[in-house]
């Protein structure tokens, strides 16, 4: 009877230790790389959800204001915790009832106006100036003129 073969090459075909210490050290680099990157780009995402949602609920508060919706005046409330939609002439006095309540992360901080009311079919806000919104060390500016208009 005969015994099997074994055939065993001595070719190389392995991978020697050299080689995978290159490629580990190049995917530690594009990792290295990479992290910080997409880190920077989701704090900056973050910044421009919450400044654009900002602006909405600014602009959705005029527009109510305007078409002079339960014959009442609407703002907006911002804190550092959350923003509000109100019903009413001031936070203090407004309806609870139809508030409306956005929350804040806290890494975001706040600064500028904090109650901007729309007049009733105007829709000139009670204040103007800017609001500032600050995630590390990346800023977003929300600027309410005499007339209204809203930008970002």
């Amino acid at each position: 009877m005969k015994s099997p073969v074994v055939c065993i090459s001595k070719s190389g075909a392995g991978f020697t230790l050299i080689e995978l210490m290159v490629v580990i050290g190049i995917i530690v680099l594009l990792v290295a790389v990479s992290v910080p990157l997409g880190i920077n780009f989701y704090k900056t995402r973050e910044l421009d959800v919450h400044e654009s949602g900002i602006v909405q609920v600014l602009r959705r508060a005029q527009l109510r204001a305007m078409s002079v919706e339960d014959d009442s005046s609407f703002g907006v409330y911002i804190s550092s915790e959350q923003y509000v939609l109100f019903k009413g002439n001031s936070y203090i006095s407004r309806d609870t009832a139809f508030d409306e309540v956005s929350d804040l992360p806290d890494n975001l901080s706040i600064t500028g106006l904090s109650e901007i009311v729309f007049s009733r079919l105007s829709g000139i806000p009670s204040d103007t100036g800017a609001i500032t919104l600050t995630i590390d060390n990346r800023t977003g500016t929300i600027n309410i003129n005499e007339m209204g208009k809203v930008n970002y």
